[in-house]
């Protein structure tokens, strides 16, 4: 069986081309594929996606059935076992089907590498819901030093997607869960980010059961919003630094004296910081 090298052993060269990268991940590898025996593979314990829907993957074992495995799924070797890098769903239908071997495709990868593949490749073809997105991409920047930048160069898709991803993870866990099961989406989460957990919980536990739109959990976070920036301040500066939340997409505090005042501007990261000012370079030129 011969192993193909996946881009480079490390993490460096699998990453210095996002193209190659692109290419490589979701257009198959040139190698011919082997036959494993299904039993042998384990799951990567890198994989970000949670939620598998039985529905999905009983259609896709009736696929498979019907027309065959039409793309082998991605595995590394580790010792006598083969941990799965690429193709989770087509090897949970082989399994359903109770079918002994699977084809799939051999690479050398460590276990940086591994994980890297199997975030961005999940990423970049859209399997994730959001939240699994949020945690995957913090995790690509918490345990491999990227920044990002970097991230949303390699999943293809813009830094402000990235940051306003990375960000629904400071939510309460009630809010993250609802966000995996699909009961609100992104726009219900954003609405609430800035409020306390207790807040979050209670908006959002109303937006479930009554099957709220964005807008109304906009309007239910408003007061609660309002009152923690209007807190001792003048209605004029509180209208300023609710505006300034609002076209920058985070937490502003204006403190006002006789002699002037200060505006304060809340970021969790260097990157969240580059975007905010991203933000006021493009009111800028309009």
């Amino acid at each position: 069986m011969t192993k193909r090298k996946a881009l480079g052993s490390g993490l460096d060269s699998l990453l210095s081309s996002p193209s190659r990268f692109s290419q490589s991940t979701t257009q198959g590898y040139s190698d011919s594929p082997s036959s494993i025996q299904v039993h042998k593979i384990i799951r990567n314990r890198h994989q970000p996606r949670k939620i598998f829907k039985e529905d999905e993957i009983k259609q896709l074992a009736d696929s498979i059935a019907q027309n065959g495995q039409i793309s082998p799924i991605v595995v590394r070797k580790i010792d006598d076992k083969f941990e799965l890098i690429v193709g989770e769903r087509r090897w949970r239908a082989t399994q359903l089907l109770k079918k002994n071997t699977i084809s799939a495709i051999v690479i050398e990868a460590d276990e940086k590498t591994s994980a890297v593949l199997s975030i961005v490749e999940n990423v970049q073809r859209e399997d994730l819901n959001v939240m699994e997105e949020a945690e995957s991409l913090k995790r690509l920047i918490e345990e491999f030093s990227m920044n990002h930048e970097d991230v949303a160069r390699y999943i293809c898709k813009s830094r402000a997607h990235v940051t306003n991803l990375i960000r629904l993870n400071e939510l309460c866990d009630y809010a993250k869960e609802q966000l995996r099961m699909g009961n609100i989406n992104m726009g219900h989460a954003r609405a609430v980010l800035t409020l306390s957990e207790n807040d979050q919980l209670r908006i959002l536990k109303d937006a479930v059961s009554k099957q709220l739109s964005v807008r109304a959990v906009e309007n239910l976070a408003k007061p609660r919003i309002n009152k923690i920036s209007n807190k001792n301040k003048d209605p004029d500066t509180a209208i300023l630094e609710r505006q300034l939340c609002e076209l920058l997409g985070a937490k502003i505090t204006i403190s006002q004296s006789k002699s002037g005042g200060v505006i304060s501007i809340k970021y969790n990261s260097i990157d969240e910081l580059q975007g905010i000012i991203e933000k006021i370079r493009k009111t800028q030129k309009k």
